[in-house]
């Protein structure tokens, strides 16, 4: 959006944003500009790209649907696997299907529709892009990520790894282990794990017995600066609503766990009536588990 808005003053930035809406070229080119920008940001404040990467289809890689009025995408699995797919609208299991293949939705993800006077972006002391991504950019990605995991929980309910560590206590390395064994013993390598901020820190307090005292040196100087554990890929969330403190989750590799499509690509819309400024964000995505046995999560004691 108008390249770096970090070379330009704020109130700069934000007068040339609000001045640039006042034409259909204007409008046109700070909408495609704010497309880019959503995406971008998207990727980055959301966990779930990092557990499973986007792929982005179009329509002609999709089929019609018979249950209802959107495209589906067809994914090949192995044989003798089960898989499901999210339902964006609400349910936890769109349907299992047991054969070669399975459907994919692709329902829409939408922000609220948001408005604000032309005087009063002008005010801020911070680019307008910060206004967007606050508030639609982050409400997006907590809905992708939200419902994920919702299904995450739906999945390991069926698939039953969900262990509770043999004593009580923090995040530990010994506990990841644990955890790390309902996948490796399932013939499935460990590929992602997610955890709460506050399970990270207690994870970066432990004696430096037991994690290693160069590493635990390094760690008290420095901090952590890696973004793997014990080998495996590690996302780290604040998100409390999403992801509670004490609970752990891990995924395979994600060749092996799902598929998560994006229909073109994210939209960004944006007008201006009057003196008042409105915005939305919406896509079309849709995500499913290739393989119900490829998660699992402990709820620490």
């Amino acid at each position: 959006m108008y390249g770096n808005a970090e070379q330009i003053d704020a109130a700069t930035f934000n007068n040339l944003f609000v001045t640039r809406l006042d034409t259909v070229e204007g409008l046109e080119k700070t909408a495609q500009a704010g497309g880019a920008f959503v995406r971008e940001r998207l990727r980055e404040l959301s966990f779930l790209p990092s557990i499973v990467p986007p792929e982005y289809v179009t329509k002609a890689d999709c089929q019609r649907s018979i249950y209802h009025d959107t495209l589906v995408k067809i994914v090949d699995i192995e044989p003798q696997s089960k898989a499901a797919a999210v339902n964006f609208r609400g349910k936890a299991f769109e349907r299992y299907v047991e054969g070669d293949r399975y459907e994919i939705p692709l329902l829409k993800n939408e922000s609220e529709k948001f408005k604000k006077q032309e005087a009063e972006l002008l005010a801020y002391d911070y680019p307008v892009t910060k206004v967007i991504e606050e508030n639609s950019v982050k409400d997006l990605g907590k809905v992708r990520d939200g419902k994920f995991i919702e299904f995450t929980e739906a999945v390991i309910a069926t698939n039953g790894k969900n262990i509770t560590p043999a004593v009580a206590g923090p995040a530990t390395s010994v506990n990841l282990v644990k955890l790390f064994k309902a996948l490796d013993t399932d013939e499935l390598a460990v590929g992602t794990i997610l955890m709460h901020k506050a399970d990270w820190d207690d994870f970066m307090v432990q004696d430096a017995s037991k994690i290693g005292s160069p590493l635990a040196s390094e760690i008290i100087v420095n901090g952590y600066k890696y973004n793997t554990i014990l080998g495996h890929k590690l996302v780290v969330t604040i998100k409390s609503s999403v992801v509670p403190p004490g609970t752990i989750y891990i995924f395979t590799d994600a060749k092996y766990l799902g598929n998560f499509f994006i229909l073109n690509d994210t939209k960004f819309y944006i007008e201006k009536r009057g003196d008042m400024v409105s915005w939305q964000t919406w896509e079309y995505i849709g995500l499913g588990y290739g393989n119900l046995r490829a998660c699992a999560k402990m709820v620490l004691n």
